[in-house]
């Protein structure tokens, strides 16, 4: 099993981001709520993290950020928020979470859909290093990760 050392990130512009870069293994951008200064923060380490190719996973609101950024289409929907709903990702139905109001239509050129619901929209994606899923794994009874997101994270 490996061991992994989890460090939470500070939501404040007056840190070393090249140091934070360097010293870690991977960035998990989480879900919550979105403001001005979290985005900076957010999109400044992950580019950080890109050009030092180590993983990124965006989830829920970490999703939604990469795939809009990287060119990716979404867009606003009104039946996910609280709500469980299934999806379909490599022929298996899987019962996720969703605190969003957002859905992706199309992830950017390049990444490679996981996971899709029940209209089509896409639920999870992976390109090289960089994956989003917009259900919260760690809210679920069962947590699940698609298996190519799994072996990114090595977990």
């Amino acid at each position: 099993m490996v061991r992994h050392t989890l460090s939470f990130v500070k939501n404040t512009l007056d840190q070393d981001f090249e140091k934070l870069a360097d010293s870690l293994d991977a960035l998990i951008i989480t879900g919550g709520d979105d403001s001005a200064l979290r985005r900076t923060v957010e999109l400044r380490l992950a580019s950080l993290m890109m050009t030092r190719k180590k993983p990124i996973l965006g989830v829920c609101h970490g999703c939604f950020l990469l795939t809009e950024t990287l060119g990716g289409t979404i867009y606003e929907v009104y039946d996910h928020d609280g709500d469980d709903h299934e999806i379909i990702s490599s022929g298996k139905k899987i019962m996720v979470n969703s605190y969003h109001s957002l859905a992706i239509l199309k992830p950017h050129e390049g990444a490679t859909v996981l996971a899709t619901d029940s209209a089509d929209n896409c639920e999870a994606w992976i390109d090289k290093n960089l994956a989003g899923v917009v259900w919260h794994p760690e809210r679920m009874e069962t947590p699940w990760l698609p298996t190519k997101i799994q072996n990114l994270l090595n977990i």
